[in-house]
């Protein structure tokens, strides 16, 4: 039996680490586009693949369930998305005993998102507020890798990037082993986020995280959601696409491997990509990459930039 691989043995092979975050099934009909897409998105070959978690734990047994299928039955490596809004400390202990007991040793942990039409948290008595909190938690449970959320263009909660950065230090000197970061759409906004992490002694993995376009409506919901900005030449290129659904899909292929691609030969240690959907053609941007992750573009991993 080959053990799990933790986040901090993930990315440190000397290779780039590919991972893939997808939304568990929550209906019939999503579930049976998962239930479709997955070994399509498995036969890619992914280093890990990450599954989310709802506002509140709202997809708590969906997660669980997704999460388990991909590490025990399709032997990939996976990530169980966790966050600390809603439970007691007793709660999150026992969540991260059913997750242990699933042979899952890798945990994205945050804060969490208010439920849609909220604002405001209301925490237990017993429970966290920060996710410094349920890393510090789950590091003290022990057993599992974790990873946590940077935010390149800054938390819309921070009041500015200074603070935002000491928070994120908060979470990794709490044991966190790598960073994911918020998506973004300018790869100078990574490389500039990552040289102020690395000035403040944040020297865990950094790893990119990028969004396939799928159309003008997507950009406007997403970027409102996490203040993400769209370059002015993209942006251009999508208004002029207008309803050209073909040529709307090639612009958001194009430009997420173009920014895979100077990622990859920056040396980076991995890219984390946000499936979109169940159904979204991944497989486009993968074969795009492939020089750069197969060796042949002379693609080496730099110490600094991962």
């Amino acid at each position: 039996m080959v053990l799990p691989m933790r986040f901090h043995e993930l990315y440190t092979t000397g290779h780039p680490a590919i991972s893939f975050e997808i939304v568990p099934p929550r209906t019939a009909t999503t579930l049976a586009g998962m239930e479709e897409r997955l070994p399509q998105l498995i036969a890619l070959c992914p280093s890990l693949i990450t599954v989310t978690y709802g506002a509140m734990g709202g997809t708590r047994e969906h997660t669980l369930e997704t999460a388990s299928r991909i590490q025990n039955e399709y032997g990939m490596e996976t990530a169980h998305h966790l966050t600390c809004v809603g439970f007691s400390r007793d709660e999150i202990n026992l969540v991260l005993e059913d997750i242990r007991n699933h042979n899952i040793s890798n945990i994205v942990a945050l804060r969490g998102d208010p439920p849609q039409g909220e604002t405001g948290f209301t925490w237990p008595r017993d429970g966290y507020s920060h996710g410094n909190q349920l890393v510090e938690h789950i590091s003290r449970f022990g057993g599992f890798g974790i990873a946590v959320a940077g935010h390149p263009e800054k938390h819309l909660e921070a009041p500015d990037s200074k603070t935002d950065l000491q928070n994120l230090k908060r979470k990794v000197d709490s044991g966190a082993d790598a960073v994911i970061t918020q998506l973004f759409f300018d790869n100078r906004i990574f490389y500039d986020f990552v040289e102020r992490c690395r000035a403040i002694g944040i020297h865990q993995p950094i790893i990119p995280g990028l969004l396939p376009i799928l159309g003008m409506e997507q950009i406007k919901r997403i970027t409102g959601m996490c203040g993400a900005t769209i370059p002015d030449e993209l942006f251009r290129q999508l208004q002029k696409a207008g309803d050209d659904e073909e040529r709307v899909h090639e612009i958001g292929i194009t430009h997420t491997a173009n920014q895979a691609l100077d990622l990859l030969r920056q040396g980076v240690k991995g890219i984390h990509f946000y499936v979109p959907n169940p159904h979204f053609p991944m497989g486009e941007i993968m074969e795009r990459i492939k020089p750069a992750l197969s060796g042949s573009e002379g693609v080496v991993v730099a110490e600094g930039l991962g």
